[in-house]
């Protein structure tokens, strides 16, 4: 369940998905958000993300529905900044198999912060072991830039 309490969306359980910006004329799958600190506090496994590029929003909210969504769905998209090397590292591990793999539904607004080109990287079982099977994600690596797409729903804090 998601409760807004002084600015700040909060789903049931008490963990803080998004702080809800005081401008509501940009829905919130429009609404770039470029705070580290939520990501972080889900992602700590994939390290340490620099310069996000991300959307917290319920894909299934049109905002024309008269009464909000009593049990919604959050979809965290993103794209960030991994340390020199990380992304080779993390794509060379034979634990995971990892092959060529395009992220599928980038949201329009992301599609700037993507890079030129991407080589993107991929492996559901490097998905599993982030997401521990708790919350749908997928995980996309580009090594010649070190960054990381991800694309979830309802993430958990690690």
């Amino acid at each position: 369940m998601l409760f807004v309490l002084s600015g700040v969306a909060v789903l049931g359980g008490g963990t803080g998905i998004y702080a809800a910006s005081g401008d509501t004329s940009v829905p919130d799958r429009e609404r770039v958000r470029k705070d580290a600190e939520p990501l972080l506090r889900r992602f700590r496994a994939v390290g340490q993300l620099a310069d996000p590029h991300w959307l917290g929003f319920n894909p299934n909210d049109s905002g024309r529905e008269p009464i909000p969504d009593q049990d919604p769905q959050i979809r965290v998209v993103g794209i960030a900044q991994l340390p020199a090397g990380a992304a080779t590292s993390i794509v060379r591990s034979p634990a995971y198999g990892f092959a060529l793999g395009s992220p599928s539904k980038v949201p329009e607004m992301l599609e700037q912060f993507l890079p030129e080109q991407p080589e993107w990287m991929s492996s559901p079982r490097y998905d599993q072991h982030i997401t521990k099977s708790a919350y749908q994600g997928s995980f996309h690596f580009d090594r010649g830039t070190d960054c990381v797409y991800f694309d979830t729903l309802n993430p958990e804090v690690a």
